[in-house]
């Protein structure tokens, strides 16, 4: 049933119909192809308006088509359908089934039934909202009044949803952090310096830089590090080649700290300070301006 059109045409079909007399008359002379002739026809006469076929010049070359035989096998066929077999009637202008008119005048009346009993409730609906029903959906009572109420629900659950982000981006942030905190700058002082390195970086925004603070956070009350000595690690282990893609958030900063802070240690004990303490401070000095200037730009951008 899947396989069919979903305007096809639809008429009752009784399981045990091959057993009715006149069709066993008709299938001891025509046999299986008969009987496969005759529900053809039916779903031809089906199709047409008030189920009866009209007798044209070519209307039997057209059966023909249908049937897979030819216009003279078609015309004896349907013949013997009316006058031997009293399977079909005819008036000389029409040719249609009894049987089928029948089925087809309880389907017509079963689905007015149903279609007054949908309407009754739709209106009993609409009269307890203090609302008229539309007359042009009278024809589609049940399944129009289904579809309508479930547009409308999607139709509202979307307009809410949308007012909902909107009023959520319109909340002003509130930060754990304050940005000129120790923790926010460090953070910050962190993600200008990734950015140095990667413009395409994935860094957070004003809304997650709390996050980034937390870690900050904990790395100065729970272990006991300084604001110099995190700055220091930052520039060094965003100056070194295997570090500056390893080290990409102030969680993993934590983590790592004490290896980057001997490794630090380490190094300079090797190469001592001279030229390169004097390129450091400089440094320090630039990205420190980044960093006032980046906390400027995220003030203005709250403002806003």
């Amino acid at each position: 049933m899947g396989g069919l059109a979903k305007d096809a045409y639809y008429f009752s079909h009784d399981s045990n119909a091959r057993h009715d007399p006149k069709i066993l008359a008709m299938r001891s002379v025509y046999g299986s192809e008969g009987y496969g002739w005759y529900w053809i026809l039916i779903e031809t006469f089906r199709e047409q308006e008030n189920y009866k076929l009209k007798i044209t010049k070519h209307v039997y070359n057209a059966l023909a088509m249908q049937m897979q035989c030819n216009a003279e096998q078609a015309q004896c066929y349907v013949n013997d359908c009316i006058n031997e077999f009293e399977l079909f009637e005819t008036d000389g202008d029409f040719i249609w089934s009894n049987s089928l008119l029948k089925r087809m005048q309880n389907k017509e009346e079963k689905s007015e039934k149903a279609r007054k009993a949908a309407q009754a409730r739709w209106n009993k609906n609409k009269g307890n909202q203090g609302l008229e029903v539309n007359k042009e959906s009278e024809c589609n009572a049940g399944a129009m009044q289904t579809q309508c109420e479930s547009n409308t629900l999607k139709e509202s659950k979307g307009k809410e949803s949308k007012r909902n982000k909107k009023d959520i981006n319109n909340i002003p942030v509130k930060l754990k952090f304050d940005v000129d905190s120790t923790q926010y700058r460090l953070a910050n002082y962190l993600k200008n310096y990734i950015l140095k390195n990667n413009p395409k970086a994935k860094v957070p925004g004003l809304k997650d830089m709390d996050k980034w603070s937390v870690h900050i956070d904990r790395l100065i009350r729970l272990d006991g590090r300084t604001e110099d000595e995190i700055k220091k690690v930052i520039q060094w282990c965003q100056k070194d080649s295997f570090w500056m893609t390893n080290i990409l958030s102030t969680k993993k900063l934590r983590e790592k700290f004490d290896t980057l802070f001997l490794q630090m240690n380490n190094e300079r004990t090797k190469k001592g300070y001279g030229r390169g303490k004097q390129f450091e401070t400089n440094t320090e000095k630039i990205m420190d301006s980044m960093d006032s200037i980046q906390r400027f730009l995220e003030m203005e951008e709250e403002d806003g």
